[in-house]
């Protein structure tokens, strides 16, 4: 059940006048990428179609991930197998390119920042002109005067950044710890607790964002999802005037689904990513991570849209609002 007591509806077994009204009610669709049109970077069977058929008929759709840990190289390539190579780089959001607007709309892009995160994050924020420090990676001396001397190091850092970090340990978040103490900005990208890798659940950033807020008493500014300012930008980014005729799609309800709720979107989740129509019961104790409407993978839009238009066809009806 939804926050207004409702049921998340099965998008394919909808009557074919509540599916039409359904695809009228939305321009746009955002969606997650991995676990939605992907798996460990292979793509599900039949994910260009229904691409195709929602652009086609009318729909803008836009690829909203969590993942800064790829290059924007290894999202056009994939994309472009996707979407007949028509993919435009604007198109395409992760939070290290949000940080990097949040910066710059604050001038807050010639200031020095301490960053937790990936090779290509890092790399982002660099190529953006955004002056960063990172590391240590390398283990220090098991010795408090060692440590002190590189999490204590008087740099002028106005904002520290979190994000995923394959090489995190101690060291960066006792680093972090002191920025914060000093009342730098409080940054969190990818919010993600835990990481869906196939049958593995990892640690996810979310974990490291939770240990500096309780530490430091801080609550960041969150720029991935399900972050409030993230939604805020892509509105403005996008000139989102009625978010309502959004629709997100996503497979993880902690993110995806509170994402789309928090941004006053349509949801919709897909079980390519581990949870299934019959889980979703297990989540009415918590509204924000109900979905609207489900569907067992982003493939089966292309036998929704599909039915829609035939319908639109016997009826004499153009597609659209």
């Amino acid at each position: 059940m939804d926050k207004e007591g409702k049921m998340t509806k099965n998008l394919l077994k909808l009557p074919i006048e509540e599916k039409e009204r359904f695809f009228d009610s939305f321009d746009m669709v955002q969606t997650d990428c991995d676990g939605v049109l992907w798996l460990l970077g292979e793509p599900f069977d039949g994910v260009e179609r229904s691409i195709r058929a929602l652009r086609t008929n009318g729909k803008r759709v836009v690829f909203v991930s969590n993942n800064s840990v790829r290059t924007m190289e290894d999202y056009r390539a994939k994309l472009y197998k996707l979407t007949d190579h028509t993919v435009d780089d604007e198109d395409v959001i992760h939070p290290a390119k949000i940080v990097i607007q949040y910066l710059r709309e604050r001038k807050f892009d010639d200031a020095l920042c301490y960053v937790i995160g990936s090779t290509n994050f890092k790399n982002c924020l660099r190529e953006a002109g955004i002056q960063i420090i990172d590391g240590p990676d390398e283990p220090v001396p098991e010795a408090i005067k060692a440590v002190a001397a590189v999490i204590n190091d008087g740099q002028p850092v106005k904002a520290v950044i979190v994000d995923f970090d394959y090489n995190m340990n101690n060291i960066k978040l006792l680093r972090a710890q002191l920025y914060l103490q000093h009342d730098a900005l409080f940054i969190a990208g990818a919010m993600d607790t835990v990481l869906p890798v196939g049958r593995m659940r990892l640690i996810g950033p979310g974990c490291y964002v939770e240990v500096l807020e309780k530490i430091a008493d801080r609550k960041p500014i969150v720029l991935g999802k399900p972050g409030r300012e993230m939604s805020k930008m892509l509105k403005q980014r996008y000139a989102i005037d009625n978010p309502r005729r959004v629709l997100f799609v996503g497979d993880q309800p902690e993110m995806d689904v509170q994402f789309g709720h928090i941004s006053n979107y349509q949801t919709l989740l897909v079980g390519t990513g581990g949870v299934k129509e019959d889980d979703l019961k297990q989540l009415a104790s918590t509204p924000s991570m109900v979905p609207d409407y489900y569907i067992d993978s982003f493939a089966g839009l292309e036998q929704f849209v599909r039915d829609v238009m035939v319908y639109k066809a016997r009826n004499g009806e153009k597609s659209g609002p």
